[in-house]
Formats: C-alpha cells, sequence, structure tokens
C-alpha cells in the first residue's frame, strides 16, 4: 500500500489529466460534438468517447483523492513500489486482460457458428450477423462480465458469487450508455470483423 501523501499526490495528477481532457483536449481536437443528429438518425460525434473517459476520469480521481484525505494511517506499512508482488499481480492481470479481449473478440462468431445458422441454406458469417442482437452484444457482455468479476477478484484476493451480479450490471450499464441511444453503433470488436 502506498502512502497517504503518495496517494493523494496519484489522486490529484489524475484530476488535473481528466480536466485537461475534458476543457482543453476534447474540445480543440474534435471536428463533431459528442452527440450528432442528422435526419432522424443520432450517432456518436468523435468528441464522445474522450469525453466520457476524461468525465470518468475526473469522478474516480476526485473519490480516490477523497478517501485518500480521510484514510488514517494506522496500519500503513510502506513498501517497495516495485517488487515480486507487483509484477506477479501485473503479470495475472495482464492475463485477465488478454482472455478477456480473447472472449470478446470470439464469443460473437462462435455464437454465429453454433446458433445463426440457416437449415439448408448459405452459411451464415458473423459479418453479416454483428449488428443483430444477440450477437451484437455478445462478445462485449460476456469478455466484459469476466474483465471486471476476474479484476475484482484479483484486487480482492478471492472470488466471490456476488461479483457476478455487479460485473453483469456494470456491463448493462455500458450498454445502456453506448448502445441503446445511439443508432449504428458496433460495440468492441464487432468493428474488426
Amino acid at each position: 500500500m502506498l502512502s497517504r501523501k503518495s496517494e493523494i499526490i496519484v489522486a490529484t495528477v489524475f484530476l488535473i489529466l481528466g480536466l485537461a481532457v475534458i476543457v482543453l483536449w476534447v474540445p480543440n481536437d474534435s471536428e463533431t460534438p459528442m452527440i450528432n443528429s442528422f435526419r432522424r438518425q443520432t450517432n456518436i460525434g468523435d468528441a464522445f468517447v474522450p469525453m466520457v473517459a476524461g468525465i470518468l476520469i475526473v469522478i474516480f480521481a476526485i473519490v480516490h483523492l477523497l478517501v485518500s484525505i480521510r484514510r488514517i494511517d494506522m496500519h500503513d506499512t510502506e513498501g517497495p513500489l516495485f517488487g515480486g508482488a507487483v509484477l506477479a499481480f501485473l503479470v495475472q492481470l495482464v492475463c485477465i486482460i488478454g482472455i478477456s479481449l480473447a472472449i470478446m473478440f470470439w464469443a460473437g462468431h462462435f455464437a454465429v457458428l453454433a446458433f445463426a445458422q440457416p437449415d439448408g441454406a448459405e452459411e451464415v458469417g458473423y459479418r453479416q450477423m454483428r449488428g443483430t442482437y444477440p450477437y451484437k452484444v455478445i462478445g462485449f457482455v460476456l469478455g466484459g462480465t469476466f474483465l471486471v468479476f476476474a479484476t475484482t477478484g484479483l484486487i480482492e484476493g478471492k472470488i466471490k458469487l456476488s461479483r457476478l451480479a455487479t460485473s453483469l450490471a456494470i456491463v448493462g450499464l455500458l450498454l445502456l450508455v453506448f448502445d441503446v441511444p445511439l443508432d449504428n453503433v458496433l460495440l468492441p470488436p464487432n468493428g474488426d470483423w
């Protein structure tokens, strides 16, 4: 665990970076607004994803800053910034991310192969089905849920089945933000097919 002072510095740096994204980078680098409506079609603009990311960085930096300010260092154990435990954690985290990306990329493809093949007709590929439900979201839901569930398990040091519901809720919230209100959105990894 880092010292209280280090945590406050980290939170402050990320707060400043998040505000810089919102105030400086996105308005000066985006050609279209966050949400672009044209002829009854609603699409995300260039500013949407960076603005959402900047807002989330600011929110989490403020929470981190407030928690760090209120923290009492009764059991503070200042250890090395990088050691064997940190390396093991990073290796496990990279493996979780790799597995979740593989699930995200291939789940929709395998679902189409297993369930979307018409009887006696020409074989249907994932590219043709990537914009239809449930194939549109299956990779995002399965890969994202695994990512959140496994990462929280890694951070907590134990797997709790109650975290599965939390992981599904978080992925569902992301679907509500990115997929439901906007037309013609291809969730990851559908743009790669």
